[in-house]
């Protein structure tokens, strides 16, 4: 996994969310279409392209060109960066406890029976690669 410096801010982190859930490599324009038609606030090309800077210069996208339009891929996969906010808030809220976790989930019954046996099943099959 790759070392991260601090987490993403919301802004840059939807973007990031746009060029995961898309082919890459991506052009601008396309990013800002997906941002205009997934959230209510509409970023200016100016907006969007001083975010895609920061995350080039973060090191999570790496620009390219294609004919007169610039195209982006992701240097840092979904994965990566979900196993890195997740231990961060795991440590920060629940002081590395996933039973910590998983009480606050039963408490506030946020967890479905379907989520019940889907962890079943993660339990179960980690502790028989054990």
């Amino acid at each position: 996994m790759k070392h991260f410096e601090k987490r993403l801010p919301d802004a840059e982190l939807e973007i990031m969310k746009v060029i995961w859930s898309n082919p890459n490599p991506i052009s601008t324009s396309e990013v800002k279409k997906h941002i205009d038609e997934q959230t209510e606030k509409q970023r200016t090309q100016q907006t969007l392209q001083t975010l895609l800077n920061r995350l080039i210069a973060k090191e999570y996208l790496i620009k390219d060109k294609r004919g007169k339009e610039y195209i982006y891929t992701a240097a840092v996969s979904e994965r990566d960066y979900v196993e890195y906010e997740s231990e961060l808030f795991l440590k920060k809220m629940h002081g590395n406890s996933v039973a910590s976790l998983m009480r606050a989930l039963f408490d506030s019954r946020k967890i479905s029976d379907e989520d019940i046996s889907e962890l079943e099943k993660m339990f179960k099959e980690k502790r028989d690669d054990n």
